[in-house]
């Protein structure tokens, strides 16, 4: 099943994982700008945002988060059974139209063949085969973040 989220644009360089966090706070009907996001989690110029200041200044605005690493794609297709889009972080140099750094994106399907997910630097959905999305996400230790109510 696939999730039915908005899709939302950074607005720097620096801002894509604000950016997945409004996505999903807007998939559970909650509205933030990008920039009020940035700052609740002490996102850096130029560099970006740790995972776990993401924890930390969600549930700073009432919401509970969950960073994880080591998960598997079962592990995320089972959260997009209970209807939870995830952020997952990916290695840039990996995706087919990357460069450089570390990438949060909302993934809101697992296939037996694909990942779908919503990159905010593109303007659509994109989807991987199987191999190449874990070409990007494995370097990384297979992190994600997963928030709710």
């Amino acid at each position: 099943m696939k999730l039915k989220v908005s899709h939302f644009r950074q607005s720097t360089p620096h801002t894509c994982l604000p950016a997945c966090v409004e996505m999903v706070l807007d998939y559970w009907g909650e509205t933030y700008t990008e920039d009020e996001l940035a700052e609740a989690f002490g996102t850096v110029p130029l560099l970006g945002t740790l995972p776990e200041n993401v924890v930390s200044g969600i549930e700073s605005l009432g919401y509970r988060a969950l960073w994880f690493e080591g998960a598997t794609l079962d592990r995320l297709s089972k959260l997009l059974d209970q209807e939870w889009p995830i952020i997952v972080f990916l290695r840039s140099a990996n995706l087919p139209y990357g460069v450089a750094g570390l990438h949060a994106v909302v993934v809101i399907e697992v296939t037996e063949t694909s990942v779908s997910y919503l990159d905010p630097t593109l303007s659509y959905e994109y989807s991987l085969e199987i191999s190449d999305f874990l070409i990007a996400w494995s370097p990384l230790g297979n992190q994600g973040i997963v928030i709710w109510m």
